[in-house]
């Protein structure tokens, strides 16, 4: 087996069963996969794993220039990782194509017709860079659900999509924003984006428990939204990994944190440990929580699409098969009935979705306020702290698509303040 074969074969079969099979890269069995390779391998393995997702349009408008056969979906998944790695990554020619054309041999493709497209896409690889994608080649169900998104938000969200995701960072407090031993392009008195990104698990800030990453646009709605009792009861429905909870118990304020995914409360155990935090856990179908006990605040960030983070899961477009949004949007619905029963009169829901599709954002706040005239759209008043933001709240919801703020890039995120008035 020539260098590099093995984990390039590797990088081909987790492609390959996201593509298919509707896998994730946090999959169970594909994260136990990518743990048993060397330490120095695994760096290797999700960059071009990630990579080859984020520009694999790129990569078929480049096949389609150069293969006009019909190609199956083995074939296709080996050409768009060389072709990454070749025109995107920047990586040695022959090594790439060596190690594709052994893979082709090995699952019995067509190793000439490998061999020959890669070296002639190598030989043109720096105009090939230069290559664009337009709406057109977006996938069908994408389009169909974003018809009515202005020419400007297609063009930013065209600009974006495909990039790596920055780290944004939120502290305990401003002490610990203070003390933080690297440089940060701040976003407020207690957040920011890491300037280096390298190692971040290995500062002593981080084993010390002072901060956690959190994307901007997740970080946003519940920083702007004031609890004014300290006594108040809060639930936060679907907490893993724990971010947004994490915003709360920073405050000293007392919340309840709930998930249905035993492994997702496994990881928020393990934040909550670093950070020092030991909340109230629970482990249930939020549509199954007993109505006897109420609450003042929800935290309700549904199960969605997750479309706005495309930079950070990039297998959104990349599977064969579209999310089921039909399925999503009858959760979310019983999910928002669910939360208005558990809420208390004068109580909030914080509902928030990483998405910008309307089916998941506008109108499912429209519709639940159409069904319950008992709550109303809160204002989303900004902090001061947040005036240059005024940009992403629009008649009381705040949206963000795929964007960049202060130079770095920010996830598509959706939220709204719904008031229970009686």
């Amino acid at each position: 087996m020539i260098q590099g074969e093995k984990i390039r074969y590797e990088i081909h079969k987790i492609l390959f069963s996201i593509f298919r099979f509707n896998k994730n890269l946090n999959d169970l069995r594909i994260k136990k996969k990518i743990e048993e390779n060397k330490k120095e391998d695994i760096a290797f393995l999700i960059n071009v794993t990630l990579a080859s997702m984020r520009y694999h349009l790129h990569t078929l408008k480049i096949i389609d220039k150069y293969i006009k056969k019909k190609i199956r979906d083995h074939e296709k998944i080996l050409l768009i990782s060389a072709i990454t790695q070749i025109v995107f990554l920047n990586f040695k020619e022959y090594a790439v194509i060596n190690c594709s054309v052994q893979i082709a041999k090995k699952l019995k493709l067509y190793p000439g017709l490998i061999n020959a497209s890669l070296k002639n896409i190598a030989k043109n690889k720096l105009e090939l860079k230069e290559i664009k994608i337009t709406y057109d080649d977006l996938p069908l169900w994408f389009k169909e659900k974003t018809y009515s998104i202005t020419n400007i938000e297609k063009k930013r969200f065209l600009k974006n999509f495909y990039k790596e995701p920055d780290i944004h960072i939120v502290f305990k407090n401003i002490k610990s924003l203070n003390l933080f031993e690297d440089d940060l392009i701040k976003t407020s008195s207690i957040s920011g984006f890491l300037l280096n990104k390298k190692n971040i698990t290995e500062k002593k800030s981080f084993i010390r428990g002072d901060w956690w990453v959190q994307d901007f646009s997740s970080f946003f709605p519940l920083h702007n939204f004031e609890i004014k009792n300290k006594k108040n009861k809060l639930l936060d429905a679907c907490s893993a990994p724990g971010g947004k909870a994490f915003q709360i118990l920073s405050r000293n304020i007392k919340i309840i944190l709930n998930d249905k995914s035993k492994n997702r409360i496994k990881i928020l155990k393990s934040n909550l440990d670093r950070l020092r935090y030991n909340p109230e856990i629970k482990n249930k179908d939020f549509l199954k929580f007993k109505e006897d006990q109420k609450f003042d605040t929800i935290i309700l960030d549904a199960p969605c699409s997750s479309v706005g983070t495309i930079r950070k899961n990039p297998e959104i477009f990349f599977k064969k098969n579209a999310p089921n949004l039909e399925e999503l949007n009858v959760l979310q619905e019983n999910m928002l009935k669910k939360a208005s029963r558990l809420l208390l009169k004068n109580g909030f829901i914080i509902y928030m979705t990483c998405s910008f599709l309307k089916c998941e954002t506008f109108d499912q706040i429209e519709n639940f306020l159409k069904k319950n005239d008992n709550f109303v759209l809160f204002n989303f008043k900004l902090k001061k702290e947040f005036n240059s933001f005024s940009r992403f709240i629009d008649k009381n919801y705040m949206l963000t698509f795929p964007d960049n703020v202060l130079e770095k890039n920010i996830d598509g995120y959706f939220a709204a303040y719904l008031k229970k008035i009686k």
